[in-house]
């Protein structure tokens, strides 16, 4: 059953709802195929599935799955613990506020005042629309507003960034020339601009740049100590298992963690009885709806094995720790096991292989590629040049984008400075100019 399907310019073809539910259901990672199978099972009681068991971990991006044991304890898991022990930015604050002693009015400005707080911690809106739409006196809502800001994390329910930077410098007792850049120089200092301000404050270039890194120190969102509990946790699970045995890569399925769909055997031998005609039509319906989903399921498990093994077999020096990944296309792949390149798309994306020393998702394989004299290098070999270069710079004397252009360029790496500058900036790399100490 193929997923991809070529339409001649004279010929018109209406897709039928279960080639969309294949699609989809190739399209879909672990988790949305276990929601959608639960449905099906909610809904179609021809379908029977029997769900892996697996130990979810915490994804961080290297740290891997592992199968439950069935001598495994909650206690052991975490998970339930893990989950139950969160809560919101709000609720966290909200703690805090009815700990002290406050009146009645007072505490409900608290309240809304917390419902203005974003993720990063900080009040949004305007604070005299607030108290004119909620009838609270403005000066009474400045007090409130500055009790929360006393709260931990420090610098939480500023209402800018340099409230928020002061409230923590002032903790740290650091020096007033500090504390007046954060009041009043914020874009200099984003700009770098060390010789401006020693200019403006009567100080050294020495002393400003000491200021600079005490201000870098702080932190500018103090909501994010918590963040994770406000979004949804990212669990993984591989579909795929690579091993190593010497030079060889053994790639299988995670059977552990894949649904097994199959008929369901009472509803299987009840159509085969003298049953109504309406309840053997409605079985017989199902049923088809079942078999489809089946043999969907199935062409997705193949689909996927059959693509990771061209993948891994295109980056297998990657994947034995000899090499770079290497410029492979999506295109390349779908020529290679003979598919439209819009099915590769759909299968690697939300897909992950666990590999001996980390998970990876399969799209993560395709990069792009720069022209050298010799043949093309892939994209993250550059930028470990670029990033490399950069962290091995004279500090006080930082390299430009143009000159690691003219490196790369020496080198036979066909490359421009804006392709350069966007690679830097890419990994969060500050321009020379704003990477300059004095």
């Amino acid at each position: 059953m193929r997923l991809d399907i070529s339409l001649q310019q004279t010929q018109k073809l209406a897709m039928t709802t279960e080639l969309r539910q294949s699609i989809e259901i190739l399209q879909y990672n672990h988790f949305e195929l276990v929601d959608f199978l639960t449905k099906e099972t909610e809904e179609n009681p021809t379908i029977e599935v029997e769900f892996g068991s697996i130990e979810f971990d915490y994804y961080s991006g290297s740290k891997s799955y592992s199968q439950k044991d069935e001598s495994d304890s909650e206690e052991d898991i975490g998970f339930d613990k893990f989950v139950s022990a969160q809560e919101t930015l709000y609720e966290y604050m909200y703690e805090q506020l009815i700990s002290i002693d406050l009146e009645d009015e007072e505490r409900s400005i608290g309240e809304y005042l917390l419902g203005l707080m974003n993720e990063n911690g900080y009040i949004e809106g305007d604070l005299y629309e607030f108290s004119n739409r909620y009838k609270f006196s403005f000066m009474k809502v400045k007090k409130v507003l500055k009790i929360l800001q006393d709260f931990y994390p420090t610098g939480i329910c500023a209402t800018s960034l340099s409230e928020c930077l002061l409230k923590q410098a002032e903790e740290k007792n650091f020096d007033e020339v500090t504390k007046s850049i954060i009041i009043e120089d914020l874009v200099d200092l984003a700009e770098n601009r060390v010789e401006f301000l020693a200019n403006k404050y009567s100080k050294s270039n020495k002393e400003i740049q000491e200021s600079f890194d005490k201000i870098r120190q702080l932190n500018p969102r103090p909501g994010q100590f918590i963040s994770f509990t406000d979004n949804p946790v990212k669990f993984i699970i591989p579909d795929l298992i690579l091993e190593i045995e010497g030079d060889r890569l053994i790639l299988s399925f995670n059977e552990e963690s894949f649904p097994k769909v199959s008929q369901n055997s009472f509803y299987r031998d009840l159509l085969k009885t003298n049953i109504e005609l309406d309840a053997k039509a409605y079985l017989k319906e199902k049923f088809k709806s079942t078999n489809w989903i089946i043999r969907s399921i199935e062409q997705r498990r193949e689909t996927i094995l059959t693509v990771a093994t061209a993948i891994c077999e295109k980056q297998k020096e990657f994947l034995l720790d000899k090499g770079h990944l290497i410029p492979m296309t999506m295109k390349e792949i779908a020529n290679e096991v003979d598919v439209h390149e819009s099915t590769i798309s759909r299968t690697v994306n939300g897909k992950y292989i666990q590999t001996p020393n980390k998970i990876i998702e399969l799209k993560d394989f395709f990069t792009g590629g720069i022209e050298t004299e010799s043949g093309e290098v892939s994209v993250e070999e550059i930028k470990l040049f670029i990033r490399t270069t950069i962290e091995t710079e004279d500090k006080l004397k930082p390299i430009s984008d143009q000159d690691i252009t003219n490196r790369l360029n020496d080198l036979g790496f066909k490359i421009s400075r804006r392709t350069v500058a966007k690679y830097r900036d890419g990994m969060g790399i500050l321009s020379s100019s704003k990477r300059k100490r004095y």
